[in-house]
């Protein structure tokens, strides 16, 4: 729980660091610099999705299509490069680059309710994916990797790996929630006070 607090703290403090620093910037972005931090979103979306997607091929397979303890130590160290290289990055550079955008143009990042909630399920998904998922592919690991015999019938492991898939297919689905607010951008705008509006408040 206490980490878990501390995450989220340090996500709002980032967050809050990136609105200051866009103030310091008077001009919104042009429209060719728009297009080029829009590109860099999407990079950052596909790595991210490759990386939760990787991580759960590879969880799919550990102790169900590979059931030697060796094979299936290593289908989760790799898993958990894939949470390293790709879904860290990704999820940290799709946040970044979301919000500048927000803060930068017109959107504003509280103006559209399709917005908050994207804001809002980055959020969510990076603390998931930082406490319960990084909590149980660690116990995976090193449960796989203690020379274990029969590795497939031990309780303990088979809970951690099951929570693991099913942490990993909710990390997916809130990807796709989110990618889907992004291409439909649903809900509309927000109903903003007049003095909110009239200081173009973000």
């Amino acid at each position: 729980m206490l980490e878990l607090l501390i995450t989220l703290v340090s996500i709002l403090i980032f967050v809050y660091g990136l609105v200051m620093l866009s103030r310091l910037f008077s001009a919104q972005l042009s429209q060719k610099q728009k297009k080029w931090w829009l590109i860099a979103h999407i990079i950052f979306v596909i790595i991210y999705f490759a990386g939760v997607l990787g991580a759960l091929l590879l969880t799919s397979m550990a102790a169900n299509l590979i059931t030697e303890n060796a094979q299936i130590n290593a289908a989760h160290l790799f898993a958990r490069y894939f949470d390293w290289f790709l879904v860290i990055p990704g999820a940290l550079g799709c946040m970044i680059t979301g919000i500048w955008i927000s803060v930068r143009t017109n959107w504003g990042l509280t103006r559209y309710y399709w917005i908050i909630v994207k804001t809002l399920g980055n959020i969510a998904a990076i603390l998931f994916g930082s406490t319960f998922m990084r909590h149980w592919l660690e116990e995976t690991i090193a449960l796989s990797s203690a020379g274990q015999i029969h590795l497939v019938e031990n309780t303990t492991y088979l809970h951690s790996h099951q929570m693991l898939m099913i942490g990993t297919i909710i990390s997916l689905s809130i990807l796709l929630f989110l990618l889907l607010t992004s291409y439909l951008k649903p809900w509309g705008k927000r109903a903003l006070p007049v003095k909110s509006q009239s200081l173009n408040l973000p």
